[in-house]
């Protein structure tokens, strides 16, 4: 448990010894907001994407007045979007079934132009400084980085996506762990 504070302790013992520069907490919730509030991490890892906004309200608003870093974790939601069905994998069906009630219409759109405008969401995120896109194709990467050429995502955009996560999650998505 976090607040415990034993982890930490042994974290800043590290950081003390020079075995590491920064520390920082990976999660959601209630824990990510504790790890903001005791004002012992330097940066925060946390779920921010088009299906997974707590953080949003919740922790990067305090994570920004810290001066914190903020790495978005799943800032493309898994992806989920592609799945016809619902996936077995239970990695993907929160995502998945959050993402059918959302119905963003912008996930209809060719396969590129739905990424593209998903990642551009995440990373016009205030708080959020970088994010970890993962994939098993390389060639994704340079991909993705040609889709960030379109810069921030259009203001009326990014509000239309906060808007419809606002009529449709309210309180009770918190971020997937």
């Amino acid at each position: 448990m976090l607040k415990k504070g034993e982890a930490i302790d042994a974290l800043e013992r590290a950081r003390e010894r020079g075995w590491a520069r920064y520390i920082g907490y990976s999660g959601d919730g209630e824990a990510a907001r504790y790890a903001v509030e005791c004002g012992r991490f330097d940066t925060l890892q946390t779920s921010v994407s088009i299906a997974d906004q707590d953080a949003v309200d919740q922790t990067l608003p305090l994570a920004i007045a810290r001066q914190m870093g903020v790495i978005a974790k799943r800032p493309l939601a898994n992806v989920a979007w592609s799945h016809a069905k619902k996936p077995s994998e239970p990695y993907y069906q929160a995502y998945w079934s959050r993402l059918r009630k959302l119905d963003y219409p912008f996930l209809k759109a060719a396969p590129d132009a739905a990424v593209g405008t998903a990642l551009r969401f995440t990373l016009s995120v205030p708080g959020v400084h970088t994010a970890i896109v993962g994939t098993t194709k390389p060639e994704r990467w340079q991909q993705n980085a040609v889709l960030l050429r379109a810069g921030a995502l259009p203001a009326v955009e990014f509000e239309r996506i906060r808007g419809r996560w606002g009529e449709v999650a309210g309180s009770r998505w918190e971020g997937q762990v």
